[in-house]
């Protein structure tokens, strides 16, 4: 008996020693992706959070039936957007008669919810009661984009992220939809 228990130690420890170094190399792996291919981990990142996004959605509709929802905060530009509050920001820089009011957030910043998201999908705007829905989409580089890509977009207003990892954003156009 006496020899047994010095045994499990020992196969214990090695165990513990085998997981240990696996994590190190797992870490290392991607340590080093992030460093040699910087835009691909990110992309590949946001890939997988907008499944889990997607995911989470899909059973809080089946289950709980809880559309998703999204919080606008202040209007502003680029500093009350960089506050990364978890709103998204009315961007007073993109004012014109003929877009409509469109309000963004980073993708880190709570932004990314929408990037699941296709024509027809219904969500809730925080503090309102009624149920949006998307009508419209846009995708526009992120360099040297300007208004004119978003004229016509259909909508009372829109949410705006980026794609991570890419050189694009995503504008969905919301209407609210009737009782």
């Amino acid at each position: 008996m006496s020899t047994a228990r010095p045994r499990r130690r020992r196969v214990g420890s090695v165990l513990l020693s085998v997981a240990g170094v696996l994590l190190l190399a797992v870490g290392a792996a991607v340590l080093g992706a992030a460093l040699l291919a910087p835009e691909e981990t990110e992309k590949a990142y946001g890939r997988v959070k907008t499944e889990v996004i997607a995911t989470i959605d899909e059973v809080r509709l089946t289950v709980f039936e809880e559309l998703p929802e999204v919080r606008l905060g202040v209007s502003g530009g680029m500093v009350e957007l960089d506050r990364c509050d978890g709103t998204f920001t009315e961007m007073l820089s993109y004012e014109r008669a003929d877009v409509p009011p469109v309000w963004a957030a980073h993708n880190n910043c709570a932004g990314d919810v929408i990037l699941p998201w296709q024509t027809g999908q219904q969500i809730r705007i925080a503090g309102d009661d009624r149920v949006f829905e998307v009508v419209d989409i846009r995708e526009t580089s992120k360099i040297w984009a300007s208004t004119d890509d978003l004229v016509g977009l259909g909508g009372d207003f829109a949410l705006q992220t980026c794609y991570y990892g890419e050189d694009r954003m995503k504008f969905i156009g919301l209407v609210p939809v009737d009782a």
